[in-house]
């Protein structure tokens, strides 16, 4: 048997999750939630540049641990901005080359649907000349 403050418990959670939810179903009765996804899924419209591989230095006192994770925010216009490293490859040129092609990506612009948090894994595919 379920007691009273379980069930009141349960009510007030049901109730709260209902009253921060955002309107589904517009006038016209269709369910506008799958719209707003679509509309606010960011697509790529143009990739940064990718560095020429003669570029990419490997010092003596560095040694490869992965490959960088970069975080970024997408504004509404498409832009990236705030773009860091969040996880080092322990290349400093491998990392600085993955940030300045996250920054150089553009995103497609998406009025109304805000600032989205991101972040992307970089894999590097060496390739020998």
């Amino acid at each position: 048997m379920v007691s009273n403050q379980t069930m009141i418990q349960s009510v007030f959670a049901l109730l709260v999750a209902l009253a921060l939810a955002p309107p589904m179903i517009t006038q016209e009765g269709k369910v506008r939630q799958q719209d707003d996804v679509k509309k606010c899924q960011p697509k790529v419209v143009k990739h940064g540049p990718v560095p020429k591989g003669s570029d990419i230095v490997v010092r003596k006192d560095e040694k490869v641990r992965g490959y960088p994770v970069i975080s970024f925010q997408i504004l509404e216009s498409g832009e990236v901005t705030n773009a860091l490293v969040k996880r080092s490859s322990g290349l400093a040129n491998v990392d600085k080359y993955a940030l300045e092609w996250v920054k150089g990506t553009k995103y497609n612009s998406r009025s109304g649907c805000g600032v989205i948090e991101s972040e992307v894994s970089v894999l590097i595919h060496w390739m020998s000349n």
